[in-house]
C-alpha cells in the first residue's frame, strides 16, 4: 500500500450495514460455514487495535481518523498525590524534572474497553509483539506491516522509559505501574471528552511491584532486539532500562497491588523474574551462560498451576522461548503436558481454553504452544490443531463470524469499548483489528452484548497473544495479503495515506566530496623517461542528521613514478603511503553463511540465530549473509534466503 502523511477522512464514523444488527445470545448449530482465511490480512489488521488504544497528545497524528488526543493532563500528574512514593523518591523526581511538582506519565496505551493504563499488561502485549517479530520477521516484512509494528513498539518503550526514573548509576529509583482509578469504570464516554481525576501508582524499593518491573524489563529487552535494526542507539537505551528494571524487580521482590488489586493482581512474582531474566540474557547476548529453570509436569521450582500463558502466568511462554532457542526436549515436552492439561478433546471445533472470560486470548496462547511443539517434534498435526482454532476465530465457524473486528463482513458490533462505542449500543466506529473475548464454551456460545464483557471486550493482552499465534501460522501457511488494501481503503476509520516508520526512515544525504587531481607529465620515446606526479586531495566530508555530526577526514597521498622503456626499468616510490596491501578475500557464495560451499537450511538457521543475537558472524560470513547486497545484515536478508531455498527467488 502506498502511503503518504496523514490525510484525515471526512467520512469517519459512517456505519456499515453490518452494524445495524441487534444484540442476541447465540448458541450455534453444528453446521459449519467454510470461510477463506488469509493470515497476512489478519496479522496486518490486528496492529490497528493498538492505535485505537493510544493515549496522550500524539493521538491526533496517528493512522486512525476517529481517535484524538486524550488524557493529556496525564502529562502534569501531581507529585503530592502520587500513590506509593516516599519523600525521598518525590524529591528525586522533582529534581529530575527541573523542580516541577508534577510528573509526566502521558502516552502509552489504554488497557481494554476502559481507559486505565497498566504497565504490566502493556508490557506483556509489547513483549509478544517484539517476540513475534524476532521469531517470524518475514511475516511482518511480507505483509508490509513491519513499520507499523515498530511504531507501536517505540510508543510502548517511550512510555516505559518515561515513567521509570534512574539515578546516576542507572539504578531504578521508582516507576509508575498504573494510571487511572475506579472512577474510570463509573463513566462510559469517549476518552477525548474525559476530565476525571487519574491518580498515579508507583513502585519503589520499599514498595515494589516486582511483576510489573520484570514484565517491563522483558518488553524493553525484546523490543531492543527488534529495533536495533533501525536505530541502534535507541535500542541500546531500551536495553539499559531493561537491565535496570530487571535488577530492581529481582532484588527488591515484593507484590504491591495498591490500586491495581481488583484488576491485575498476580499470583506469583517468580515467573515474572525468570521471564525478564531470560529476555535480558538474550538481548545482552549472554544466552550461552543462561541456566534455565527446568519444569516437570507444570512445576517450575516448586510452583505453578498449569494456567495458560498470560499476563499473570508467563511460565508457558518461558518454556516456549527456551524450546525455540534449542534448550532441549524438557521444554517442548512441558508444552505438550500443558496443552493436554487445557484440552482433553482435540477433535472439538473450538477449545475454550482458560474458561469463559476472554477465552480467545488463551486459545491463541495454546496455538503458540502447539506450533512450537510441532516444530520441536516435526509433528505437523499440531500445526493443524492450531490452524483449526485460528480459522474458527477468523470466521470458519457455524455463524461465519470473525472475532477479529473488521475481518470479513460478519463480526461483533455491540462491543464493550467506550471509545469505539460511546453510546453503549451499536458501535459508532469499527474497532479494526481488535480481538474480542470470543466464545465461552466448546459449542461456540457467544453473547453479542455490550455488557457481556467476557465476550465482547478487547484488551492489549488479547491482541498480544493473537499476534504471536497469527505470525506463527503465517510463517507456516501464509503467502502475503489478499484483501488488506481493500479493507483499508474502504475503512473510513483508517487513514490509508498514512506513513508508518517516519521516526527512523529519514535518509542521510552526505555533502558531496570535492576531488582535485593535478598531473604533471613529460613523455619521450626510445630511452624514454616518463615522470608523473599526482596529487589527490579530498576535503573533509560532513554528514549532519538531526543532532549528530560526523566528520571524515581523508588524507593526501603523493606518488612519484619513473618509467623507462626499451632497456626498461620501473621504479615506484611511495612517499606517504606505507600500508601493506591486504591479500584479497577468498571468493564467497552469497547465502552460504556457514561457509561450507553450499546454500542450505543450516545457513538459514545460522542467519536467524545471528539476528536473534545468539551467534556471531565472521567477516566472510557477514558478507555471505548479506543476501540483498546492501552492506547490512537484517531481516530482509533472512527473507530473501528463505525464498531462495523455497525456489521463489534467485540470489
Amino acid at each position: 500500500m502506498n502511503k503518504n502523511i496523514n490525510l484525515k477522512r471526512a467520512t469517519a464514523g459512517v456505519l456499515s450495514a453490518s452494524m445495524l444488527l441487534t444484540s442476541s445470545v447465540i448458541s450455534p448449530s453444528t453446521v459449519s460455514a467454510e470461510t477463506t482465511v488469509n493470515y497476512g490480512d489478519a496479522l496486518a489488521l490486528s496492529l490497528y487495535f493498538f492505535d485505537a488504544q493510544q493515549c496522550g497528545d500524539e493521538v491526533d497524528d496517528n493512522c486512525l481518523t476517529w481517535r484524538g488526543d486524550c488524557h493529556t493532563y496525564d502529562g502534569e500528574a501531581s507529585l503530592d498525590s502520587a500513590n506509593g512514593l516516599g519523600t525521598t523518591e518525590k524529591e528525586f523526581i522533582k529534581n529530575a524534572n527541573g523542580g516541577s511538582n508534577t510528573v509526566d506519565v502521558s502516552g502509552g496505551y489504554h488497557d481494554a474497553g476502559d481507559h486505565l493504563k497498566f504497565s504490566m499488561t502493556m508490557a506483556f502485549a509489547s513483549t509478544n509483539l517484539a517476540w513475534a517479530y524476532n521469531q517470524y520477521p518475514e511475516a511482518f516484512e511480507e505483509t508490509g506491516c513491519k513499520d507499523h509494528l515498530f511504531d507501536i513498539l517505540k510508543e510502548m518503550c517511550d512510555y516505559f522509559m518515561k515513567v521509570t526514573y534512574l539515578d546516576d548509576n542507572d539504578e531504578v529509583v521508582a516507576f509508575c505501574y498504573m494510571v487511572g482509578g475506579d472512577q474510570d469504570h463509573n463513566e462510559w464516554s469517549s476518552p477525548e471528552t474525559q476530565t476525571m481525576d487519574r491518580p498515579t501508582y508507583w513502585a519503589t524499593k520499599s514498595n515494589n511491584s516486582t511483576d510489573a518491573a520484570c514484565q517491563m524489563a522483558a518488553a524493553l529487552a525484546s523490543a531492543s532486539m527488534a529495533l536495533k535494526e533501525v536505530d541502534a542507539s535507541y535500542a541500546e537505551e531500551c536495553l539499559k532500562y531493561a537491565n535496570a528494571l530487571q535488577s530492581f524487580g529481582s532484588t527488591y521482590v515484593n507484590a504491591n497491588y495498591d490500586g491495581i488489586g481488583s484488576y491485575y493482581s498476580s499470583g506469583s512474582q517468580n515467573d515474572d523474574i525468570a521471564w525478564g531474566d531470560l529476555w535480558c540474557h538474550l538481548a545482552n547476548g549472554e544466552i550461552d551462560s543462561y541456566s534455565p529453570i527446568t519444569p516437570q509436569n507444570g512445576v517450575y521450582n516448586g510452583e505453578y498451576d498449569c494456567w495458560i500463558y498470560s499476563w499473570d502466568k508467563v511460565w508457558g511462554g518461558y518454556s516456549t522461548l527456551l524450546s525455540q532457542l534449542g534448550f532441549g526436549s524438557a521444554f517442548s515436552n512441558e508444552l505438550k503436558f500443558e496443552m493436554d492439561n487445557q484440552v482433553s478433546n482435540y477433535s472439538q471445533a473450538y477449545y475454550p481454553v482458560g474458561g469463559g472470560w476472554g477465552a480467545s486470548r488463551y486459545n491463541c496462547a495454546w496455538q503458540m504452544y502447539a506450533m512450537e511443539y510441532a516444530n520441536a517434534t516435526s509433528n505437523d498435526q499440531y500445526y493443524e490443531y492450531a490452524k483449526g482454532q485460528m480459522d474458527y476465530l477468523l470466521g470458519n465457524n457455524s455463524q461465519g463470524r470473525s472475532y477479529l473486528l473488521g475481518y470479513t463482513d460478519n463480526y461483533p458490533v455491540h462491543i464493550h469499548h467506550r471509545a469505539a462505542n460511546p453510546d453503549k449500543s451499536t458501535a459508532t466506529y469499527t474497532l479494526y483489528g481488535a480481538l474480542v473475548g470470543g466464545p465461552t464454551d466448546a459449542n461456540g456460545s457467544y453473547d453479542d452484548n455490550t455488557d457481556s464483557f467476557s465476550c465482547t471486550e478487547p484488551a492489549l493482552d488479547y491482541n498480544g497473544c493473537f499476534i504471536m499465534a497469527i505470525a506463527g501460522l503465517y510463517d507456516k501457511y501464509g503467502d502475503g495479503t489478499e484483501n488488506l488494501d481493500t479493507i483499508i481503503s474502504n475503512a473510513s476509520e483508517i487513514d490509508e495515506t498514512y506513513t508508518f516508520g517516519t521516526w527512523y526512515s529519514g535518509s542521510v544525504t552526505p555533502t558531496p566530496t570535492e576531488t582535485t587531481t593535478t598531473t604533471e607529465e613529460t613523455t619521450t620515446t626510445e630511452d624514454t623517461t616518463t615522470t608523473s606526479e599526482t596529487t589527490i586531495t579530498t576535503e573533509d566530508t560532513t554528514v549532519t542528521t538531526e543532532d549528530t555530526t560526523i566528520t571524515t577526514e581523508t588524507t593526501t597521498t603523493t606518488y612519484e613514478t619513473t618509467i623507462t622503456t626499451e632497456d626498461t626499468t620501473i621504479t615506484t616510490e611511495d612517499t606517504t603511503d606505507t600500508t601493506t596491501t591486504a591479500e584479497p578475500l577468498p571468493e564467497i557464495i552469497i547465502g552460504d553463511v556457514t561457509l561450507d560451499g553450499e546454500v542450505k537450511s543450516n545457513d538459514l538457521l545460522l542467519l536467524k540465530k545471528y539476528l536473534l543475537g545468539l551467534e556471531d558472524l565472521t567477516e566472510l560470513q557477514f558478507e555471505s549473509a548479506d543476501t540483498t547486497q546492501d552492506g547490512e545484515v537484517k531481516s530482509n536478508d533472512l527473507l530473501l534466503l528463505k525464498k531462495y531455498l523455497l525456489g521463489l527467488e534467485e540470489l
